[in-house]
């Protein structure tokens, strides 16, 4: 059981790796301008600020994890990395290398988390919070995949489209191949 549970801990760390490394692809498709433009009246926000919260909340994870307590609402609010481009690009490439750290780590330790609403704290694990901050990546991703295509740029088709999601795709799609072979005369 314990290996099950190391495996399953390492599939989500990488799951988190390989979404900080869509968004580093997504980057390329991207001009500096496209990054810092509010695509109004549908997208008051730009792709930028989407990219600052969503690495504001894996700096938070990866400073705080150390006191075993985790506050999002605690962020920097680092606003360069919404304006520049590249400081995004190597934000991005400095938290895939902190989270492959991780994996020497025990990822079902307890931690608490906090934030600036609750006036207790609640227990949770580095395993949870992994699953939550690859579901809100992929939230935030949808958003900026959205406004990505509005001017054209495409990034890849499962961009934004959260892991479950890509499964049952998937599978959906291997029972339609499955089901349209030919019948045997």
């Amino acid at each position: 059981m314990r290996t099950r549970f190391l495996s399953q801990n390492n599939n989500l760390l990488q799951a988190n790796i390989d979404a900080l490394g869509e968004g580093a692809a997504l980057l390329a498709l991207l001009k500096p301008e496209q990054y810092t433009r509010a695509y109004k009246p549908t997208f008051h926000s730009t792709i930028g600020a989407h990219f600052r919260h969503v690495l504001e909340h894996y700096r938070c994870f990866i400073r705080q994890l150390e006191t075993g307590i985790i506050c999002y609402d605690d962020r920097e609010r680092d606003l360069p990395l919404e304006r520049d481009f590249a400081y995004a690009n190597q934000t991005l490439i400095e938290l895939q290398g902190a989270l492959r750290d991780l994996e020497q780590q025990n990822l079902d330790k307890p931690c608490q988390l906090r934030d600036q609403q609750a006036t207790e704290s609640l227990t949770s694990t580095v395993f949870r919070e992994l699953l939550f901050l690859q579901s809100h990546t992929m939230h935030h991703y949808a958003i900026i995949g959205a406004m990505t295509r509005t001017f054209g740029a495409q990034p890849s088709a499962d961009f934004g489209v959260a892991i479950a999601t890509r499964e049952h795709q998937k599978s959906t799609a291997e029972s339609i191949i499955g089901d349209s072979q030919p019948c045997a005369q």
